[in-house]
């Protein structure tokens, strides 16, 4: 995942993963002393003092960093204004004309990029204890409204497929601080000491064994993936044959040919929905 992420960033400006990199380097440096926890707390504005003692606030924290640049990378230039999304002006232009600008150090426009998340979001501070994420997975109630579509989506993760945010290659500029392990301790904590590796690993086999994994064998399917979602990684971006056709296309995210039509939509999106079209429509035709 995070690969894609720094391919997408690269479209912008190599740089931009470099400065991202160094920020990284920058925030290693700090967890070495108290004095460097108090200043992440102020500059990444903590909700409470960070404490590089508790190994999984750490990781929890660098993992919400790095969210900041996934979720705008996922869904670039997406036309979700319609659904009340916020941040939609948000782009990976605007990440990297920040992590480039020469007038701060890396680290202190990574925070920038912090708090320009939190701001969008109305959210005064970054609550980056494990505990607290824990918590409010664990909600089973209606009311807790933020946790519902997340607890549903960390399960299927937990049961199925285990396709991971986590910073375990050395080829993404996010550092190394949240590896696969830290989302499998997840999965016990949420939902109990069953849902560990080996569970996960049967979940993902049986997945593959009904839904055929990536040898498909599959007729009047269509494909779309956008090269700049970092999902495509699991995606199938080649034909498997004349009629189970791959769309790859260049300079789009995630699901961007399932929103609505934009002016500013590029013309190789405007021809992946034709060729969508086209093809439904032939297969309808052919019955």
């Amino acid at each position: 995942y995070l690969e894609v992420v720094r391919d997408s960033l690269a479209t912008v400006s190599e740089d931009c993963n470099t400065q991202i990199k160094e920020a990284h380097r920058e925030l290693d440096m700090l967890l070495l002393h108290q004095i460097g926890w108090r200043t992440i707390t102020t500059e990444f504005r903590l909700c409470t003092p960070l404490d590089a003692r508790i190994a999984d606030d750490v990781s929890n924290m660098f993992s919400l960093l790095a969210e900041n640049i996934e979720d705008v990378v996922q869904y670039n230039k997406d036309n979700r204004a319609f659904e009340g999304v916020k941040g939609t002006n948000i782009t990976i232009d605007t990440i990297c004309g920040i992590m480039m600008n020469e007038d701060e150090e890396p680290i202190d426009r990574y925070a920038d990029v912090n708090s320009m998340i939190l701001d969008v979001y109305g959210k005064p501070c970054l609550e980056h204890t494990y505990h607290a994420m824990i918590e409010e997975l664990q909600a089973t109630s209606w009311e807790n409204n933020e946790s519902v579509g997340g607890r549903a989506w960390m399960y299927q993760t937990c049961t199925e497929y285990g396709f991971y945010q986590s910073s375990d290659s050395e080829n993404q500029p996010f550092g190394d601080k949240f590896p696969i392990e830290f989302f499998i301790k997840q999965c016990e904590d949420i939902y109990g000491p069953k849902f560990n590796l080996s569970l996960l690993e049967a979940g993902v086999k049986r997945t593959n064994t009904i839904f055929g994994g990536r040898d498909l064998k599959v007729t009047r399917v269509v494909f779309p993936n956008g090269s700049i979602d970092p999902w495509h990684a699991l995606g199938i971006t080649s034909d498997i044959s004349n009629d189970a056709t791959a769309i790859y296309i260049n300079g789009t995210a995630h699901c961007a040919n399932e929103y609505p039509d934009s002016p500013d939509d590029p013309s190789q999106l405007t021809a992946a929905r034709e060729e969508v079209y086209q093809l439904i429509t032939q297969w309808l035709n052919e019955e």
